[in-house]
């Protein structure tokens, strides 16, 4: 029901409605980057699962959803961020988020680390590599060295082949 009401709210801007798989206006998904930034985390997760539903305004939010997921202490948002993320399917992420990691600056929601790191395999990047095996060998979080050592296996792995029917 909410999340209904928040997209139907990003819509109600006097535009016609359309379809998702035509995009989004660009005052809905301005709309949108500001709700990622809304103090309640129900609206943030609509947010993020709007964008994951969209990924070309997915596409234009990468920034605002790689500080949402830097920010984040719910898996629930952090879920829909990294779906967001995924789609988006920005080159820039995992560099942007693998020096976020490594700044001390950066405060992290409980999760969110392992999240990026998620993120960091399922954009499956090879030149990552070396970088998730040092994460691998050394990081102090179990949940993040578990993360990398997933994401190797997301980059490593073969594409999958679509079933036919």
């Amino acid at each position: 029901m909410k999340k209904s009401f928040l997209l139907s709210f990003c819509l109600g801007f006097g535009f016609v409605s359309i379809g998702w798989s035509s995009g989004l206006p660009k005052l809905s998904v301005q709309a949108l980057m500001k709700a990622l930034q809304d103090s309640n985390v129900e609206v943030r997760t609509g947010a993020a699962q709007a964008f994951a539903e969209v990924p070309d305004a997915a596409e234009q939010a990468v920034k605002p959803l790689e500080t949402a997921l830097i920010a984040s202490a719910d898996a629930g948002e952090q879920d829909a961020l990294v779906k967001a993320l995924v789609g988006a399917d920005d080159s820039g992420t995992p560099k942007r988020l693998s020096d976020s990691l490594a700044n001390p600056q950066f405060t992290w929601g409980a999760g969110a680390k392992a999240k990026a790191v998620d993120v960091i395999g399922k954009i499956g990047q090879k030149k990552m590599i070396k970088w998730l095996t040092d994460i691998v060998a050394g990081e102090q979080e179990p949940a993040v060295r578990a993360a990398a050592a997933r994401a190797l296996g997301d980059i490593g792995a073969p594409p999958k082949k679509e079933k036919k029917d």
